[in-house]
């Protein structure tokens, strides 16, 4: 069991209002190297932005490939048929029997 102490007859009391230690201020940031921040940004990008740009334009290509194609084949047997035609049309007409 514990035993209480007397309380004393006079307590201290605390006259004065004690205010903490101001903490140092802190050092000045120098200014922001935007130019520096921007480099550092796209290096760091670079990578991942890269390959998702390669992904987009492979997509495209294939997929204006897959539009054109149809185009360029009737294209290019147009230019057949005209450059056999041509042929054919310079040939010498064998003599009649």
């Amino acid at each position: 069991m514990r035993t209480s102490k007397p309380t004393p007859r006079f307590l201290p009391t605390l006259t004065e209002v004690v205010q903490p230690p101001h903490a140092p201020e802190p050092p000045p940031q120098s200014p922001i190297d935007t130019d520096v921040m921007v480099a550092r940004v796209m290096q760091a990008v670079a990578p991942h932005i890269e390959n998702q740009l390669r992904e987009l334009v492979a997509d495209l290509v294939q997929e204006q490939l897959r539009e054109l194609s149809p185009r360029i084949q009737h294209d290019l047997a147009q230019m057949v048929r005209a450059a056999v035609e041509g042929a054919v049309a310079e040939m010498p007409v064998p003599p009649s029997r």
